[in-house]
């Protein structure tokens, strides 16, 4: 008995998404639902929580299959199985940016549909490779009992330990306060996130100048140390004169 097996299908074609099922179902998995296009997809990702996805790369409507991944796994990570009947070594290339665990041209076999999918779940769940799991462009942060928010990185303009808990400040010109230390965010965030010291992590995306003892930040000004604004300078390109200095 597989621990994981409800696949999502992504096929516009009836014809080609009723033989899959058969096929899978035959072969012991659950299909929780089929989609034809990318809102349709999207739609069931959220409502059915599937455990892989079976995607079409050529969808008869846009987004095509490739796109419509990059957002299922936004929404949650899962092993991706590619079916397509294009051999363009274009299409392949922008397919592997996506991390696809199985890529099966038509017209497939009905065995080595099932085994590609057993293989795909397989090493996603067993061995949850990071390069395939991490989210790139974001975090779930709790957001009240029995809740998760999500926090797009290109949101943050910067962080601040305050105790126990981390103070995210925002595009938004909020502040997000949420019960998580901030030396547990510090491994989740992207390299452009620089720590200037025990309490203060900034997205260098945001640097606008740096005011004597002051950092702007997109809208927002935060206080640097001495320590703190000297890391921060060693970490910058600079193009000095040879009458002023740092």
């Amino acid at each position: 008995m597989r621990e994981l097996e409800r696949i999502l299908i992504v096929e516009d074609d009836a014809l080609t998404a009723l033989a899959i099922e058969e096929n899978l179902s035959a072969a012991g998995y659950i299909i929780c639902s089929k989609a034809h296009d990318y809102k349709s997809a999207l739609q069931i990702m959220k409502e059915e929580d599937p455990d892989l996805a079976l995607v079409d790369i050529k969808l008869k409507n846009e987004p095509d299959g490739i796109e419509t991944v990059k957002d299922l796994i936004q929404i949650k990570p899962i092993p991706i199985v590619y079916l397509t009947g294009n051999t363009e070594s274009e299409t392949f290339d922008r397919a592997k940016t996506t991390n696809p665990l199985g890529f099966l041209h038509k017209p497939f076999r009905p065995k080595e549909l099932s085994h590609q999918l057993e293989l795909a779940i397989y090493n996603f769940y067993r061995w949850k490779k990071d390069e395939i799991i991490k989210m790139p462009d974001h975090f779930y942060v709790p957001g009240g009992p029995g809740k998760l928010k999500r926090i797009n990185f290109i949101d943050i303009y910067y962080l601040n330990a305050s105790g126990a808990y981390s103070e995210l400040y925002l595009r938004t010109g909020t502040k997000e306060v949420i019960s998580v230390g901030l030396g547990k965010l510090i491994g989740h965030l992207p390299e452009n996130f620089w720590k200037l010291s025990r309490s203060i992590v900034i997205n260098s995306h945001y640097l606008k100048e740096i005011e004597h003892d002051k950092a702007v930040i997109g809208s927002l000004k935060i206080h640097l140390t001495e320590t703190s604004r000297k890391i921060l300078v060693e970490r910058l390109t600079i193009v000095h004169s040879r009458s002023k200095s740092l």
